[in-house]
């Protein structure tokens, strides 16, 4: 009986039962919100408070103004602003084009002008060489019609004298407008009438004007 051994009642370490029994107490306290939370949460719900209907419904025509200018001032773009610039373009373009044309056909004149003015000094030219070419003719011929009205009255043939004369005188006509001097014009008719006045009654004295008319006419040779 002495030998049995009696049973020792198990005894948990101080440390085991804190562990134990107050592990679900402090489960359950950090479940539990802290005041502190509880305040805050309170305090944004109340700070959250609903958007007046009248701020939405200002927003919202805000909004469809701007809009509204927006499309406003796209539709001016399109409509408006590029079809104006095109043409603008168009006509800066047409602007140019035609000064090309205006710097061209300046040209064009001036290059004509110049060809004018050529033309008018070789026709001037022209005319001048031909007043000295008719003049010459005149001239000539009238000094042929002397000569053989001298050689006609040397021989007696008065019929050729006087026809020589007749064409002396038409000539000399001719020859008139070009001197442009009176007084040899005058000089020149009264010579050449004085040769056809004497020429029967006087046949020596309308040799000797004849020959004092070719020497006059002589004189008017232009070199």
């Amino acid at each position: 009986m002495e030998n049995e051994k009696i049973p020792v009642p198990e005894v948990t370490p101080p440390n085991q039962a804190e562990e134990s029994t107050p592990s679900g107490e402090t489960l359950r306290e950090e479940t539990q919100p802290q005041p502190e939370a509880v305040e805050e949460e309170a305090a944004l719900s109340t700070d959250k408070k609903p958007t007046p209907a009248w701020l939405r419904k200002s927003l919202i025509w805000l909004a469809i103004v701007l809009v509204s200018l927006l499309v406003g001032f796209g539709l001016a773009y399109f409509l408006l602003y590029l079809p104006a610039e095109q043409a603008r373009i168009e006509a800066s373009q047409q602007v140019l084009l035609l000064n090309e044309q205006i710097a061209t056909l300046e040209a064009d004149l001036d290059q004509a002008r110049k060809q004018l003015q050529t033309t008018q000094d070789e026709l001037e030219q022209t005319a001048g060489e031909l007043k000295v070419l008719q003049y010459s003719a005149a001239l000539t011929a009238l000094q042929h019609n002397v000569t053989y009205a001298r050689l006609a009255l040397v021989t007696k043939d008065l019929l050729t004298a006087r026809q020589e004369l007749s064409s002396a005188n038409t000539n000399l006509k001719k020859l008139i407008p070009m001197i442009g001097d009176k007084d040899i014009e005058t000089a020149l008719t009264e010579r050449l009438a004085a040769v056809r006045s004497s020429m029967t009654s006087d046949p020596e004295k309308s040799l000797e004007e004849l020959r004092i008319l070719a020497e006059n006419l002589s004189r008017l040779e232009k070199p």
